[in-house]
């Protein structure tokens, strides 16, 4: 037999299993699908979580807002209170100057201009 005769036969064999596509049966399918679902990872049973009690303070802040607003609420009472004891006689040792000699716009007189 020579090589090309070989070849031919080769060529011929390929072609007709190309003809016919191989088609897995039912059964084989069965088993491979059984196999993979049995080698999936299983989830874990979910439990009820009883939903936690706030406390005082948690239901307080949840009162005014929540953790935000009371923040800026907190900073708002802060400040206050600093405006409060500083006043503008107690700035004066602060600042190295009276209170009364403190010009914000010294070129204008805005405020007692007329018309």
């Amino acid at each position: 037999m020579r090589m090309t005769d070989m070849q031919d036969d080769l060529d011929d064999l390929l072609a007709s299993a190309a003809r016919r596509p191989a088609v897995p049966s039912e059964a084989l399918m069965e088993r491979v699908l059984a196999d993979a679902l049995a080698l999936q990872p299983q989830a874990p049973a979910l439990r009820p979580v009883a939903a936690p009690r706030l406390g005082l303070l948690a239901r307080l802040a949840a009162i005014f807002g929540g953790a935000p607003a009371l923040a800026g609420l907190g900073t708002a009472a802060v400040f206050g209170l600093v405006l409060g004891y500083y006043s503008p006689a107690t700035l004066d040792y602060l600042v190295g100057s009276s209170a009364d000699a403190a010009e914000f716009f010294p070129g204008t007189d805005l405020l007692t201009t007329e018309g």
